[in-house]
């Protein structure tokens, strides 16, 4: 009989990452089933449990204590290994990454044996980031802000100290950038080129330069601002300085922004600043539930679109004209041949098999899919970060009707690395929801690059084929479809990422935006009416 144990160490801090990849190394120890090292959130004690890994002892932990969780069959071999993980849990963090060559405990040693220092990456508890980040723009060193939860006029005063200096604060939050070539936090391998982003939207800027280096185009700058800056209470303070940077750069020959809807006032700072101070031609993506619509005396420079995949087309268009046609091709499907494709996935469904269910850890993509499911299905798709607070879910652990699900939210990322690194709390779910009978079809996004999950498609190959496995022991089929975010050049290989979905009986989409279509379709069964489709495909996969 397997043994389930439970060592609660009180006040005992570790970073999420650092505990999962020490989860890695102690499930590979002899005699180990299973094992799971996490701090004691409710979201870790809600998990821990669904996994039999939680025992009493466990569950009295708090978020302040660490909770290691060990299932073994031989109850003689746990002093040992415990013992094993608790030396481990006190050694620094270079002996978990042996690729880091060497880790600094303080700014100035770090900047002592690194002068040349023109960038420094943030990644710590938002309320101790100004202090940290004041230290390093006062050495005039840019700074991209991956951290969260920053108090709002915190991050007011550090964007205006370095906007004062000529210096760029990216972030908070800012899940992306790409530099001079270089991937910064989670990013992806693409080809140089004469586009520039700037995007208060992580994986908005990971999909658009992904989608651009599909077709064979490049990315001079991605400049990820961080979701509060288009937001009256910051008012775009570093959206702007990054269009003036692009627009004074020489590689750069046309801008992209990429946002959810900015506040008012932001945007008419940002249309009035592209008017007065720039020359090059924009198209902007605000994914929105409503299209903005430039002044028609800017409609020939400046060009909106409410999708990320109209987005690129459009962006493909205007920078190389005679590319369109085959780029067209790689990334789109003609509607006739969309609709024949959702036909036919969805003709062995059973009549009571009418939801869809969308498990993203990209929160943009999801926020993308939402406006689609919204024209097509209709309002009343729910998500734990719904476009109208009506359809909240009233429990994000459990989907009702049409869900759509973003596992990066707080409440499922407390205490827990990114779903985009730790696929745990996608497999569960997964699982819950093959397990309805009244699911016809789920999606699912792979975001590949740099901070993500070296195997993403791996990582979850057990979960589909047991989701799929459920629903054949129900008599039923179940339509599973994948996106891969990613690139050839990335570590994982967006090929191999695919292949591994297509042998597992995934439907794979070049975009977020014709996946996100496409399982609207089949959830419909493509009942709508023709002159409602065509309008919708022209809004969301056309230019």
């Amino acid at each position: 009989m397997d043994i389930v144990k439970n060592i609660v160490k009180v006040n005992f801090f570790r970073d999420s990452l650092q505990l999962m990849q020490l989860s890695e190394e102690v499930k590979k120890m002899d005699g180990v089933l299973d094992a799971a090292i996490v701090m004691g959130t409710a979201t870790n004690k809600e998990i821990l449990e669904k996994l039999n890994l939680l025992t009493d002892e466990g569950k009295k932990a708090t978020s302040n204590d660490l909770i290691l969780a060990i299932r073994t069959r031989d109850e003689s071999l746990l002093p040992k290994i415990i013992s094993t993980v608790e030396d481990m849990l006190m050694k620094p963090l270079t002996s978990l990454q042996p690729s880091l060559d060497r880790a600094y405990y303080t700014i100035e040693s770090a900047l002592e044996a690194l002068p040349d220092t023109n960038l420094a990456v943030i990644s710590i508890p938002g309320q101790y980031v100004k202090e940290v980040a004041l230290k390093i723009l006062e050495r005039g060193i840019h700074i991209h802000l991956f951290s969260d939860h920053v108090p709002i006029e915190d991050e007011v005063e550090l964007k205006k100290y370095a906007s004062e200096r000529g210096l760029l604060v990216l972030g908070p939050g800012a899940g992306t950038s790409i530099i001079n070539g270089k991937a910064i936090a989670f990013a992806n391998k693409v080809r140089r080129g004469p586009i520039g982003i700037v995007a208060a939207a992580g994986t908005g800027l990971q999909e658009v330069s992904v989608i651009l280096d599909r077709v064979g185009l490049g990315v001079s700058q991605g400049l990820g601002v961080g979701g509060n800056d288009v937001k009256e209470s910051v008012g775009g303070i570093m959206t702007l300085d990054c269009i003036k940077y692009l627009e004074e750069d020489e590689e750069t020959k046309s801008i992209m922004v990429i946002s959810k809807p900015p506040d008012e006032s932001v945007l008419k700072k940002i249309i009035r600043f592209i008017e007065e101070e720039t020359r090059k031609p924009y198209v902007l993506c605000f994914l929105g539930v409503k299209k903005y619509t430039p002044p028609k005396r800017l409609a020939k420079r400046i060009h909106s679109f409410r999708t990320l995949h109209s987005a690129v087309l459009d962006m493909i268009k205007l920078t190389d004209p005679e590319r369109f046609k085959d780029s067209k091709a790689k990334i789109s499907l003609k509607l006739s041949e969309l609709k024949k494709l959702c036909n036919m996935l969805s003709k062995n469904l059973k009549p009571n098999q009418r939801y869809l269910r969308a498990l993203y850890t990209g929160g943009t993509l999801m926020y993308e899919s939402l406006l689609i499911y919204r024209e097509i299905i209709g309002k009343d798709v729910y998500s734990n970060a719904p476009l109208d607070p009506r359809y909240k879910l009233e429990d994000s652990y459990k989907s009702y009707m049409h869900s759509v699900i973003d596992l990066g939210e707080e409440e499922f990322t407390a205490g827990r690395a990114h779903p985009m690194i730790d696929p745990t709390i996608r497999k569960i779910r997964l699982i819950e929801e093959a397990k309805d009978p009244e699911v016809a079809v789920i999606t699912m996004d792979f975001v590949l690059g740099y901070g993500a999950h070296p195997d993403p498609v791996g990582a979850m190959q057990e979960a589909i084929i047991e989701a799929k496995r459920l629903a054949e022991k129900d008599s039923r089929n179940i339509i599973i479809m994948g996106h891969v975010c990613g690139t050839e050049a990335d570590p994982q290989n967006s090929s191999i990422q695919e292949e591994k979905l297509k042998s597992l009986g995934v439907t794979i989409f070049p975009t977020n935006a014709l996946m996100a279509f496409a399982s609207a379709l089949v959830a419909k069964r493509c009942k709508i009416s023709d002159e409602k489709l065509k309008k919708a495909y022209k809004v969301f996969l056309d230019v």
